[in-house]
């Protein structure tokens, strides 16, 4: 779980991403270790959402294109894009 101690940028960037957004509550987000770059959201009725971004994707992007790739996983909570996975 990433947080103000554990990868305290990579947190920080998730904050910001979530300020330009207007998320009151920011979603968790984990590492996952990964050969593959990729990041998802998973949003289930009743639980508090989360982003996944592998460390491949990690090592493969800078910041800014880091924040850029949680700003959008975030775009899909903003939109209620998991809303089918809840039915």
């Amino acid at each position: 779980l990433v947080g103000p101690r554990q990868l305290p940028e990579l947190h920080q960037a998730l904050l910001r991403s979530c300020k330009l957004l207007s998320i009151e509550t920011a979603p968790d987000l984990y590492i996952r270790q990964s050969p593959y770059p990729n990041a998802y959201t998973v949003a289930v009725q009743g639980r508090r959402p989360f982003v996944v971004v592998t460390t491949s994707l990690l090592d493969l992007l800078s910041p800014t294109e880091v924040q850029a790739v949680i700003a959008h996983e975030l775009g899909h909570l903003k939109c209620e894009h998991s809303l089918a996975i809840a039915m």
